[in-house]
């Protein structure tokens, strides 16, 4: 599909963010576009007029001219004070990241890595940003994480070598520089105050820590969110971090180096030689990280254009892939609570998460044909390699069922955040520090990732292996649609690990095929092919579970379990801009 360059921004519109949804917040928390759209292959005439469907409207979703959907009100409340100060998404998206690393640590914080998508409306051009975590420039091959019976050893996904060098400041200071209005120290202003004066334990934060053995499994969390009696402290337990606090405020003075600066350097090496198997991290590799620009990767679906990070994060190729064979072999038809519709979109997701494993890799050391992956050519042959009527094994190498990449889980890990100002610039955020509370290491009140499981930990040669100062493959797939215009229709992603690009690719679906809003589209039920390797998980007790009886006639291997999203998404409509956070966690959009 491709988009009229010279197409001017759409004006802005008259209405402002209602006030009283401030008062929510603190209640619930006491590449030219042009350029780009000419490099994808030519979209086939819709089947539907998608970009005539009608949003259907949904009680509290208030068209707004700025939003910020994050995965904690406090987060939210934070981005749209910098809004309301003038500042842009950027602005907005580093306030909100700082306290998403005090409220909900097990998702992400300064220790672990992030992927930034922008789009700004007046030089109409959308940018990409890496600042995924990567090994040291000293790794030992492999994470020698696999028993005999070639299982995962457990205790090899945590401790000091699973910790990768983070790259969440680096990054989110060079989008800073190129596309924040306010001064960089005044973004650290509502997480100081909320590490020091004390912030409410929120319920998904709550679960998490709730579970079985979780004291003996976050030995450094203890002292933060367990009482004497060894249990996990109540939900809306004020707590402090006032380690973070003073972390942040080098970081608000110094930038980045604020991180390592008085010792902090030191004392991050040092976590990561603790636990199972100790880092070769140094501390040149902390201070020699540098966030990369990528190119973003768009491919047709419908009407609209839909753009997402590239490799090394390939949930974007895989998401890609995803609708655009569900819109090749659905005639018409995109609800996924239709078994047919639903068995092609199982199927195009094992192909997509083949070719993850054939291919997916940190393209500045092994060039990644993401482009090709998602072109209509290949898309073409995926397409073809499907029986509408019944699941099949295809050749080796062809379909993965076999769990032989990273770790696929489905669990906490990762935070999403989408934000629209009122002049129509736009970011996408997906931040991570890998499985839920990464490395279970604590430093100076923040939590280092465990990134070193994103590479494969095979004795064969092939993609994704571990090397020095490599970037794993990641699932993480932020975006951003367009219109035919070039106008940007939709913002959002998700967290959840190897599920995310079926989610987002659901999400998509939902929204733009079906009209329906972001909470519409949030709320239904998910189905996924890579949650569990060789089968399908319909998500219990939700309306996708209903599925189960016409998928098992079609030879899929049925569970039903949980799938615990954390998407968010923006959509524009013709008063405004909606959106949502997933019910799942604790998110708002406001």
């Amino acid at each position: 599909m491709s988009a009229d360059p010279h197409a001017t921004v759409n004006a802005k519109a008259d209405r402002t963010r209602d006030p009283a949804t401030a008062a929510t917040v603190r209640a619930l928390a006491s590449l030219s576009l042009a350029v780009l759209l000419a490099s994808c292959a030519m979209a086939p005439e819709p089947r539907t007029p998608a970009d005539k469907a009608p949003t259907i409207a949904v009680p509290g979703e208030a068209p707004r001219t700025q939003i910020a959907a994050t995965a904690h009100p406090l987060a939210t409340k934070a981005a749209l004070a910098m809004l309301d100060k003038g500042g842009t998404p950027i602005d907005a998206a580093i306030a909100a990241q700082m306290v998403l690393g005090l409220v909900e640590p097990q998702s992400s914080g300064v220790g672990g890595g992030t992927v930034v998508m922008h789009w700004d409306a007046a030089t109409r051009k959308l940018t990409s940003f890496d600042g995924l975590a990567k090994a040291p420039s000293v790794v030992s091959g492999r994470l020698g994480a696999v028993n005999p019976g070639g299982r995962a050893n457990p205790a090899a996904l945590r401790g000091g070598y699973s910790v990768g060098v983070p790259g969440t400041l680096p990054v989110l200071k060079v989008v800073h520089e190129r596309y924040g209005r306010l001064s960089w120290e005044a973004l650290f202003e509502p997480a100081i105050t909320a590490a020091e004066q004390g912030f409410p334990l929120a319920p998904y934060l709550h679960r998490v820590l709730s579970r079985p053995n979780a004291a003996s499994n976050h030995p450094e969390m203890v002292p933060l969110y367990f009482g004497p009696d060894g249990k996990v402290l109540p939900v809306g337990t004020l707590l402090r971090n006032p380690d973070y606090a003073r972390t942040l405020r080098r970081v608000a003075k110094k930038g980045p180096e604020g991180l390592f600066a008085d010792g902090g350097a030191a004392r991050i090496v040092a976590a990561a030689r603790r636990g199972y198997r100790a880092s070769a991290m140094s501390e040149d590799d902390l201070r020699a990280y540098r966030a990369i620009e990528r190119e973003p990767l768009c491919a047709p679906y419908l009407v609209y254009t839909v753009c997402t990070m590239g490799p090394p994060s390939f949930g974007g190729v895989r998401m890609l892939q995803i609708v655009q064979v569900a819109e090749r072999l659905g005639n018409g038809r995109h609800d996924l609570g239709d078994p047919a519709v639903a068995h092609v979109f199982l199927e195009a997701s094992r192909l997509a998460m083949a070719d993850r494993d054939q291919f997916g890799d940190d393209p500045d050391r092994r060039p990644v044909p993401a482009r090709e992956l998602v072109s209509a050519a290949h898309v073409a042959k995926q397409a073809a390699a499907i029986d509408a009527a019944r699941t099949r094994r295809l050749a080796p190498g062809t379909v993965s069922d076999t769990g032989a990449g990273a770790a696929r889980s489905s669990g906490e890990m990762t935070s999403q955040m989408a934000i629209v100002d009122a002049a129509g610039n736009a970011v996408s955020i997906t931040t991570t520090i890998n499985l839920d509370f990464g490395s279970r290491l604590m430093v100076d009140g923040f939590v280092l990732n465990n990134a070193m499981n994103l590479f494969t930990d095979l004795p064969t040669p092939g993609p994704n292996r571990i090397g020095p100062g490599a970037r794993g493959v990641t699932s993480m797939a932020p975006t951003i649609a367009f219109d035919r215009e070039g106008n940007p229709v939709l913002v959002g992603g998700a967290a959840g690990g190897a599920v995310i690009p079926e989610y987002v690719a659901a999400a998509v679906i939902d929204m733009l095929a079906n009209g329906h809003t972001p909470s519409q589209a949030l709320a239904a039920g998910h189905l996924s092919a890579a949650a569990s390797p060789g089968k399908v998980r319909l998500e219990s007790r939700t309306p996708a579970a209903r599925l189960a009886p016409a998928l098992r006639a079609m030879g899929h291997d049925v569970e039903e379990g949980i799938l615990l999203s954390g998407l968010a998404f923006l959509k524009r409509t013709p008063a405004g801009w909606i959106g949502a956070a997933d019910p799942r966690r604790d998110g708002t959009a406001q």
